[in-house]
């Protein structure tokens, strides 16, 4: 793939590091959808390598004061790193603002930011349009005391799996999340409500089976899959245990697992990965979710089969339609390095498919 021919540009790069709100007193958790350290320095660098003039945007209160002084009319295009701080619909609030000054931007706009946000009416959307996601059910934060009757009714088997409705980055999960028994699940509500108390939380059957990230660069009819991540986990020791609800060695990504320095999640980016059945249909229901939800420019669909059969139904996890972009960490970078995308020719690509919006009536 050749590094697309782009005259330089003025771009505006808008992120939040996770050391500037760590600085501020911010704990780890609270920051952790934010951009890792080195990445945006790694993004900066890499556009001005690609010829543009880059001046960095460090949130969207800065933003704000850029578009109230009129700096925004200089920009030839903004490289929308932003996950938003507060609110249910954080991830829109940046695209939100730049529809509003018609200003050109990478990924998503603000209504994909905000469906994609909100994993139940992710789901709903995706039930509507009959791409494959787990039946569920929702327990509603003002709910103080769990009713099992009509939940048992939707969701009669265990394992099950619980999650915070609104947060990415694996924020809220830990070795408490599966429960196998209606017991646990009380506790494991209780145990998650104490974390996150202004949320919802999505229940839904637990997938034994393989997890994936399908990788996608660009835009309706244009977007194709680039690469995928493949997720393992080394489990313990047959005398471990997990102690307090808490350990790194599951068979499922939590916030610690991603943090540590174990091992215990393992990716793989082999290009051959390409060629298995099984992942073939979880990117053919990528594509499709990536289409129907309006997704744009790059970005990730997360997948978990319903068995270890090999007819088990690629389930969609979630989207992700602004994803991390740290190589040799973030599934997006190194899936798309393990396929023959070097990180310069992704960045490049990201813009070029933006640009393309450039002739647009509205974007």
């Amino acid at each position: 793939m050749a590094v697309p021919d782009i005259p330089a540009l003025n771009i505006a790069l808008i992120a939040e590091q996770q050391s500037t709100y760590r600085d501020q007193g911010y704990s780890e958790e609270e920051c952790a959808a934010f951009t890792h350290n080195g990445e945006v320095d790694k993004v900066m660098t890499t556009l001005q390598k690609l010829g543009h003039q880059v001046t960095l945007v460090p949130g969207i209160q800065s933003l704000v004061k850029h578009l109230a002084v009129g700096t925004n009319k200089d920009w030839d295009l903004v490289f929308n790193m932003a996950q938003g701080f507060h609110g249910l619909a954080r991830e829109a609030q940046v695209p939100a603002l730049l529809d509003a000054y018609q200003a050109l931007y990478t990924f998503s706009d603000a209504a994909t930011m905000a469906l994609c946000q909100n994993k139940v009416n992710t789901k709903i959307t995706l039930a509507h349009h009959k791409i494959p996601t787990a039946p569920f059910w929702v327990i509603p934060r003002e709910e103080r005391s769990l009713s099992l009757e009509n939940l048992t009714e939707t969701l009669p088997h265990y394992p099950l799996f619980i999650k915070p409705v609104i947060e990415g980055s694996s924020k809220g999960i830990d070795g408490f999340n599966k429960v196998t028994e209606p017991a646990e699940l009380e506790q494991a509500v209780q145990k998650l409500r104490s974390l996150l108390p202004d949320e919802d939380i999505l229940v839904e059957p637990f997938l034994p089976g393989r997890e994936l990230s399908v990788s996608i660069l660009g835009t309706g009819a244009q977007s194709c899959v680039i690469g995928v991540t493949e997720f393992f986990w080394k489990m313990p020791p047959s005398d471990s245990t997990v102690r307090n609800g808490s350990c790194n060695n599951l068979e499922f990504a939590s916030r610690k697992s991603k943090c540590s320095d174990s091992n215990m999640l393992v990716s793989r980016n082999d290009p051959t990965l390409m060629d298995d059945p099984q992942v073939k249909a979880a990117c053919q229901v990528a594509l499709d979710a990536w289409n129907t939800f309006g997704c744009r420019d790059a970005g990730r669909v997360d997948i978990r089969f319903s068995s270890n059969e090999p007819d088990a139904v690629p389930n969609i996890l979630e989207l992700n339609p602004i994803s991390n972009l740290l190589p040799g960490h973030s599934p997006l970078a190194t899936s798309a390095e393990g396929n023959g995308i070097p990180y310069e020719k992704l960045l490049a690509a990201i813009i070029q498919s933006a640009l393309a919006r450039k002739t647009a009536s509205y974007y």
